[in-house]
């Protein structure tokens, strides 16, 4: 299976045969989306709030634990959440808002209203990285697409703990694991990177990997020396929320909204001289 990738340009970054691929595949990598400059503020602020959890839980939910069987069961630290709180660095809310990744971002959408409900940094400490086993994102969709785009700020490969997808398995839609369990397995056959059609989707930093919440992914332990860390940032869109009801995360997304309309002033306050994206407002009665 082949993986698109293509350099970006400087107004729509995602060509028409990317646009295709992501519609097929379930997922797209887009090489060098962000540039060092725009990852150097959020590479210093990940790693202190990485130290701030290694230690182990100090009280506050949003840094995620697991336990580690080949460290007596030690509680090891892999994700922090809500990247775009009000206590959180703002170079989260200046990376989300960079132009070229809202333009990707709307692209992928159809040119929907879009918002990020959910904004984390996920990521696997050398030789004690939590694993994501297969799994679809806990989100039941109505209207495709619905996707994350992960911003890799390190390396990431088969020694490391990246990525492994299954394309095509989006087109299966969301199935809720404690209702189908044998969906995941009847992709993978119970197996981890050797699951036949298994694809690594090997990474730079400054690549971006969307994919739709739907497609059957996952990543696994690492016992390598090197760091992996991710920026994650899910995105739903109008016609999906139109249809969705009073669902998670759908049901938040005046809130989103709000949150991705405030990253964007917050960017265009500190970069005057760019040209920022121009964000849709929400129809007149979810305003």
């Amino acid at each position: 299976m082949a993986i698109a990738t293509a350099q970006t340009g400087d107004h729509l970054p995602l060509t028409q045969v990317q646009l295709d691929a992501f519609a097929r595949d379930g997922f797209l990598l887009v090489k060098g989306l962000v540039p060092e400059t725009e990852r150097a503020g959020v590479d210093r602020d990940s790693l202190e709030l990485i130290e701030r959890g290694k230690a182990g839980p100090f009280g506050d939910d949003r840094w995620q634990y697991r336990e580690d069987p080949e460290h007596d069961n030690q509680l090891c630290v892999f994700r922090v959440n809500q990247l775009l709180a009000p206590d959180m660095p703002r170079s989260f809310q200046l990376l989300l808002a960079y132009p070229p990744l809202l333009h990707a971002v709307s692209q992928l959408m159809g040119g929907d209203v879009f918002a990020t409900s959910v904004h984390s940094l996920v990521f696997k400490l050398p030789k004690h990285g939590a694993p994501a086993p297969w799994h679809q994102d806990p989100v039941k969709i109505f209207r495709f697409p619905v996707f994350n785009m992960d911003i890799y700020l390190d390396a990431a490969h088969r020694d490391n703990g990246g990525l492994w997808v299954m394309p095509g398995s989006h087109l299966g839609g969301y199935h809720n694991p404690q209702r189908n369990p044998d969906f995941i397995k009847s992709w993978t056959q119970g197996l981890e990177a050797d699951a036949p059609g298994a694809v690594a989707v090997e990474a730079e930093p400054g690549d971006v990997i969307f994919h739709a919440t739907s497609v059957v992914h996952g990543s696994f332990w690492n016992r390598s020396d090197s760091l992996r860390r991710t920026v994650y940032y899910h995105f739903d869109h109008l016609a999906d929320v139109a249809l969705a009801g009073d669902r998670w995360p759908q049901k938040d997304f005046r809130g989103a909204h709000e949150v991705t309309a405030a990253a964007i002033a917050e960017r265009a306050r500190q970069r005057p001289n760019e040209t920022p994206f121009e964000y849709r407002p929400l129809p007149e009665g979810l305003a």
